[in-house]
């Protein structure tokens, strides 16, 4: 028979448990700490359930979905760290432009990168010979 206090949370405490020994920094889990854990998760899970459904645009199907959770993880203050691991859905086809368009972007940083390259290196050649002239000056000047 279960204990007690599993019943006071929904979510398989074994699964939350080996979920907190993961992290390299735990070695033991105290009973209490795992309870508290996996309580908070589930009133966190809850939270972002209900915001995402009030500000959501499923309501009229009552429907949570993944476009409502992605929504709040972009636009909620509270739910930015969020954004990486509920990225909004887009089209394989946008997705491949969009990439495109970054590598065209990134190709012309490095023309641009060369081109001041070439610039600087100009301009170093520029001064180098100056440096030469005015040494071989220099060196007439010895001679008389």
């Amino acid at each position: 028979m279960a204990a007690p206090e599993s019943r006071l949370v929904s979510l398989p405490l074994f699964r939350i448990r080996l979920i907190m020994k993961s992290s390299p920094d735990v070695s033991n889990i105290n009973q209490d700490a795992l309870m508290v854990t996996a309580k908070a998760t589930e009133l966190f899970v809850q939270f972002l359930a209900t915001h995402s459904y009030k500000h959501g645009t499923g309501k009229e199907t009552k429907t949570l979905t993944y476009s409502d959770l992605a929504n709040a993880a972009e636009e909620s203050e509270t739910f930015q760290f969020l954004s990486d691991i509920l990225p909004k859905k887009i089209l394989a086809s946008d997705y491949l432009q969009m990439l495109k368009d970054e590598q065209e972007r990134d190709e012309d940083d490095d023309d641009e990168e060369e081109e001041e390259e070439e610039e600087e290196d100009d301009e170093d050649d520029d001064d180098d010979e100056e440096e030469e002239e005015d040494d071989d000056d220099e060196e007439d000047d010895d001679d008389d």
